[in-house]
């Protein structure tokens, strides 16, 4: 596992500023000062998913627990030990590190518990930890307990953690993970955290406000946990007219209407409704042939370059969201697909606002699964199917269903 620790001033503040102090730590009196009022920071609010208690992937639980039972985490080396308390509001975040250190046959073991604040921006995703107080304690093999001290607030003035392209999974089921890119001076250093309670903490929902709480006012629907989502009626079957945005996987939480991306081993998980089911190839090629778009069965796709097809294709596609602007895309048919395009836990790959993807049921020759793809280029429309390699960061692709009428 990378180690996912900063280059800190914390790390340096204790070698370098306090070196005139390391006499009284071999006594345990451990300089420190009067820090209560802490250093004013900025603060954001925080998308719901990434709230929580999440720890480095490779820990034995998160830090948070040591300091409440005061014992000790951690071990030489680069390995990184660290847990977050990441705050909806952004206020009153947490963050425990720890570290040893060996002074001959003396070893120091450093806890760390830093309070702060936290702020978000969304494009990438990015959670950014400022320090406004904190506390130190110090195990020293040579005496019992520990000895506790605040940490001065010089050392903590430029102390900050960032974490860039932050993605985090919301299952009701089984363990969250929260990744990213932690910044390390000019580096970006992988990082992978667990969520200390296993799920979304937020009861039959993926840890954003549920937009299908309640049944649509007119319409047909169906409805499956807690979601209520509006379906449309396509030649002879009933489709979902949104994508499935419950728990699981993880989201745009900057736009709801992508719904919930799912890798291909999450749709095993679904709770799906009687009578419903995840399209077939064949279900997305009626869809096609139920607007008048022919689809080239040697070539694998429409003819992205024939004027009548792509306008016949505008039917299918939602009137916001698309880049390009030629007038084709009105939603007739009622299908509203959206170019969310795809995710990955770990990246962030280019296509929304050209791309719309749905998973099929479909699996190749190869053993990939494979989804309908409905891309918009600046010169051609075309509809096909692709195969999705799964395996180390698999993509994550939004879902439909469908019923036979």
């Amino acid at each position: 596992m990378n180690n996912l620790f900063s280059k800190t001033v914390l790390y340096v503040c204790f070698a370098l500023s306090m070196l005139s102090c390391e006499e009284k730590e071999a006594e345990l009196e451990i300089p420190g000062e009067n820090n209560s009022g802490g250093i004013e920071t900025p603060v954001s609010a925080i998308p719901q998913e990434y709230t929580g208690t999440w720890y480095a992937e490779h820990n034995q639980g998160p830090l948070s627990k040591n300091w409440e039972e005061k014992t000790f985490q951690g071990e030489q080396g680069w390995k990184e030990f660290r847990t977050l308390v990441i705050t909806r509001d952004g206020k009153n975040a947490v963050e425990y590190t720890t570290k040893i250190m060996n002074v001959l046959d003396e070893v120091k073991q450093y806890s760390y518990k830093i309070s702060g604040t936290l702020t978000y921006h969304s494009s990438p995703s990015t959670i950014t930890f400022h320090a406004q107080r904190g506390k130190m304690r110090v195990f020293i093999n040579k005496y019992a307990g520990y000895k506790e001290s605040d940490i001065s607030l010089k050392d903590l003035e430029n102390y900050k953690t960032v974490l860039a392209h932050a993605q985090a999974t919301t299952y009701t089921t089984s363990q969250n993970f929260l990744t990213a890119k932690r910044l390390d001076g000019g580096m970006e250093i992988s990082a992978r955290y667990l969520k200390a309670d296993g799920s979304s903490g937020i009861p039959g929902d993926g840890g954003n406000a549920n937009p299908y709480s309640v049944p649509p006012a007119s319409g047909t629907y169906v409805q499956m946990g807690n979601h209520y989502y509006p379906t449309v009626k396509i030649g002879k079957l009933e489709w979902m007219s949104v994508n499935y945005a419950g728990p699981g996987g993880i989201k745009n939480t900057e736009k709801p209407q992508y719904g919930t991306f799912l890798k291909h081993a999450d749709l095993e998980q679904l709770q799906i409704p009687a009578g419903w089911r995840i399209p077939t190839k064949k279900d997305f090629l009626d869809l096609l042939d139920s607007q008048g778009i022919e689809f080239n069965e040697v070539w694998g796709t429409t003819d992205g370059s024939d004027l009548e097809s792509k306008k016949r294709l505008g039917y299918l596609m939602a009137t916001t969201g698309w880049l390009k602007r030629d007038g084709f895309a009105n939603n007739r048919s009622g299908f509203n697909a959206v170019p969310g395009n795809l995710m990955v836990s770990n990246g962030n790959p280019h296509g929304e606002g050209t791309n719309c993807l749905l998973w099929t049921s479909e699996i190749d020759e190869e053993g990939n699964p494979v989804s309908f793809r409905l891309i918009q280029l600046p010169s051609d429309t075309y509809a096909s199917f692709g195969a999705s390699v799964t395996g180390f960061n698999p993509p994550h692709i939004p879902l439909r269903l469908v019923k036979d009428l």
